[in-house]
């Protein structure tokens, strides 16, 4: 492929797009969730870890994903995973809850390369310099999943049983692993990502451990996987129970609002990574907006806590949508940071953690809510919770999220973008990456220990 409309077409758009169904299965629990608890008689508890489940499979899978996409290249991985994803979602649709779990687990180890394969295939194809611009298009249209997953879902569901959604999105899943099987082209021969493939298993584990270990992961990825996790566990879940426990909002005006925020988390990737791309040519870091936009998301959460009317409460759900983009510069930052050779290993290492937080926190609010008594129990367990014991548990993940925060911030030590060298364009917008003007090992480490460009990454 010589030309950019080509690379976005036929590599962009297939995995944008996968990674949109796994937005779109991650957050339908939003809506669903409160007639899972009716039919199933479920409380906050039981509700959490059905829906964290979800991101306890990816969590645990993204060691080996990240491997997996180093080795195997991301149209081999996404297009297998998603089968099982499809298997999952004609499993949810039961009435039992202990097969619901089953079903959601495979659901989640189904869509587990998503996102990693799209950041993947934008390190790999397009230039370094694009590279935010690229992860926030991904992550704003992808955006659109998360959307489908709000007002859409609850007005189908007024006319269908869920059951419908599901197998509906079980069909959707199958017929895109085939277009991706069919349609994604392998990237050209590339030194790097060739010595990658032809490494032992052994050296593409050394590889991630000593990505593991190194300072740049420890110094931007606490606050990044805190922040990512919060975000998950709140849009995914527990964004819509505060706006009927604390807000007191009917369904259909709750989901309008869950709308309304997935829709300014499209136009907060979208506009903040059109923003980045703008400073870094007029010579402000990433790092800087990444800093600042963080920074931004914590605040929004602690104003949350303090908003005095439901209007306040929906325009700072808004806001905190906006901010999103924050942690996700993260991910370009260390692809940067990293030689391409290690870049799927990198994403995935720190959407491990990123997806771990997302369960522990997704349960464990439900843990804190449920420590108070439903103001009105009904037959089904389906009263209101008291204001309190959401703003408690928000103010807990505010103040992880603070501490994190502080310590990136902290003066001292900045992350070096690593030598890029000479690279192989295939067009106006993109290139295929060459050996970074070094020499490449068999786990892609040689290189990477032996550019000064990146001296206190190891």
């Amino acid at each position: 492929m010589r030309r950019g409309p080509m690379v976005i077409a036929l590599v962009f758009l297939p995995f944008m797009t996968a990674y949109l169904l796994s937005e779109m299965f991650r957050n339908v629990n939003g809506v669903v969730g409160r007639i899972l608890r009716a039919e199933l008689g479920i409380g906050p508890e039981q509700l959490g870890l059905l829906t964290a489940v979800f991101l306890a499979a990816i969590a645990g899978s993204q060691i080996f994903v990240g491997v997996a996409l180093d080795r195997y290249g991301p149209r081999r991985v996404v297009g297998s995973l998603m089968l099982i994803a499809a298997a999952g979602a004609v499993l949810f649709a039961a009435d039992d809850f202990g097969r619901m779990v089953a079903g959601r687990f495979l659901i989640g180890l189904g869509m587990a390369a998503c996102w990693a394969a799209a950041f993947k295939a934008n390190a790999t194809w397009f230039r370094p310099e694009r590279l935010a611009l690229a992860n926030s298009a991904t992550l704003g249209l992808a955006g659109l999943g998360a959307l489908a997953a709000t007002l859409p879902t609850e007005l189908i569901i007024a006319r269908t049983h869920w059951h419908n959604v599901f197998f509906g999105l079980a069909a959707i899943a199958a017929v895109l692993a085939a277009v991706i099987w069919l349609v994604v082209p392998e990237p050209r021969a590339d030194a790097a990502r060739g010595a990658t493939d032809h490494a032992s298993i052994g050296d593409a584990f050394r590889g991630l451990l000593a990505i593991a270990t190194s300072r740049v992961f420890w110094k931007i990825g606490p606050v990044s996987f805190l922040a990512q996790g919060v975000w998950l566990a709140y849009q995914g879940l527990w964004a819509g129970a505060w706006m009927a426990d604390v807000d007191r909002l009917a369904p259909v005006p709750a989901a309008t609002t869950l709308m309304w925020l997935a829709m300014a988390i499209v136009a907060g990737q979208l506009g903040f990574g059109l923003i980045a791309d703008r400073l870094q040519r007029r010579g402000i870091s990433l790092w800087t907006t990444m800093a600042a936009t963080t920074t931004g998301f914590v605040v929004v959460q602690a104003m949350l806590l303090l908003a005095p009317s439901p209007g306040v409460s929906r325009a700072l759900w808004i806001a905190y949508g906006l901010f999103t983009a924050g942690p996700i510069f993260t991910y370009a930052l260390l692809s940067l940071a990293l030689p391409s050779a290690l870049s799927g290993r990198a994403i995935s290492l720190l959407n491990l953690f990123a997806t771990l937080a997302g369960f522990v926190l997704q349960y464990g609010v439900g843990v804190i809510i449920e420590g108070w008594s439903p103001l009105a129990e009904g037959p089904h367990l389906d009263g209101h919770y008291p204001a309190d014991a959401h703003r408690t548990a928000l103010g807990v993940m505010v103040a992880m999220q603070g501490v994190a925060l502080v310590w990136m911030l902290w003066p001292g030590w900045r992350p070096q973008p690593a030598a890029r060298g000479n690279s192989v364009r295939s067009g106006g917008c993109c290139r295929m990456p060459a050996t970074h003007g070094l020499t490449p090992s068999a786990d892609g480490l040689g290189a990477w220990r032996g550019s000064r460009a990146v001296s206190g990454l190891s």
